[in-house]
């Protein structure tokens, strides 16, 4: 090797150094922003609203909101709306900020009923805040582009530009189906999804999409991919169902805490107002049947004149008469026992309790 071989050497060697720190350097940079530093302390997310002593709706987070067909699913989304921006209608809950904004997006609905949903938040809502919210009908937008050369605005561009430029605390999206054209299709549900988490976290506001549940009557699950992307990424998921008149908002799912349902019905007016008190009163009916429902099953096995009974007896005699296995026999007598409607003689013989008469003649009555 000569002695200009041995320069050429030692300036690529000095030029790669250089390049290899310079890369580390920029990579040092670019971490910056994801790694978690152990010595940092980094502040809990704001809070918009609380239910029942409980902080909910999470700044820079998706929430959902599901249920069944014509279920309350928009009606709740008026109420959370109406509770941040300060009504007072919902005794256990309030709103943690003394001042902010809403976005509202209809995807779904014609303008007059998109109407309706603005009148019926100005209804719960002091007038002074009428000013904070507004109410966009996004039905006639496309939700795509017709033509490569189209300055026609999608539904999705519309929302993430209004948000970025109003800057708001609490967005409605009601509902997330119709940003895409397939909620069964994989790729476009999680884009959408992805997208719309990190407009979240960008503008530090609360997204509340809307998505209805499956059809089958004990399936609350959402629909399609974009049901099952919105479980994975969304920090809340609210349920909404009807039962009789009233209607019960849940928190099915949470990252941080768990708040209580939120009960509600409709007055003369369709304007939602608090039924606790009626969700009580239904739930203290729903137990009273059960517990006649439970009665008319022991006395159907056991002899009523207090003859003892062998377990495995009574337990065959449930498994005959009710769709149930031997496991749940054995565990309802266990129950009865604990309730007081069962005495045991011994461990393997029971026998009805005579101080239930009363309850006996209340549930002839309910049955009668």
């Amino acid at each position: 090797m000569n002695y200009s071989e041995s320069i050429l050497d030692r300036i690529c060697i000095r030029d790669n150094h250089s390049l290899e720190e310079q890369i580390a350097n920029e990579y040092n940079e670019f971490i910056k922003g994801y790694v978690i530093d152990r010595n940092a302390e980094y502040p809990d997310p704001e809070y918009l609203i609380e239910i029942g002593g409980v902080p909910t709706m999470p700044k820079g987070n998706l929430i959902a909101v599901s249920a069944k067909w014509k279920n309350g699913k928009t009606f709740f989304c008026d109420i959370l709306s109406a509770i941040f921006l300060g009504s007072d209608q919902f005794a256990s809950c309030r709103s943690l900020q003394q001042a902010g904004r809403v976005l509202f997006f209809d995807t779904e609905q014609a303008k007059s009923d998109t109407k309706r949903i603005q009148e019926t938040i100005d209804k719960m809502t002091p007038e002074s805040r009428h000013h904070d919210y507004d109410v966009y009908c996004l039905r006639n937008m496309n939700i795509d582009r017709t033509g490569e050369d189209s300055d026609e605005i999608t539904r999705y561009e519309f929302i993430s530009q209004t948000i970025a430029y109003d800057k708001p605390d609490l967005v409605i999206i009601d509902g997330i189906a119709d940003l895409l054209y397939n909620y069964n299709d994989v790729i476009e549900s999680q884009r959408l999804v992805n997208r719309l988490a990190a407009i979240a976290n960008e503008h530090n506001c609360a997204i509340v999409v809307v998505m209805h549940q499956n059809k089958g009557f004990n399936d609350k699950n959402m629909k399609g991919h974009l049901g099952t992307m919105l479980y994975q990424k969304c920090s809340d998921v609210f349920n909404v169902e009807k039962r009789g008149s009233v209607f019960v908002a849940s928190h099915h799912v949470s990252r941080h805490r768990n708040s209580q349902d939120i009960c509600f019905k409709l007055d003369a007016n369709a304007i939602p107002m608090d039924a606790v008190a009626d969700r009580q009163q239904q739930v203290e009916i729903e137990r009273q049947q059960k517990e006649g429902e439970l009665w008319v099953m022991l006395v159907s096995a056991v002899p009523e004149d207090g003859t003892p009974a062998k377990r495995s007896e009574v337990a065959e005699h449930l498994v005959e008469m009710y769709p149930f296995k031997r496991a749940k026999a054995y565990q309802l007598l266990n129950d009865f026992v604990k309730r007081g409607w069962l005495i045991e003689v011994d461990r393997s013989t029971v026998k009805l309790n005579p101080q239930n008469r009363q309850i006996d003649q209340q549930t002839k009555r309910q049955v009668g």
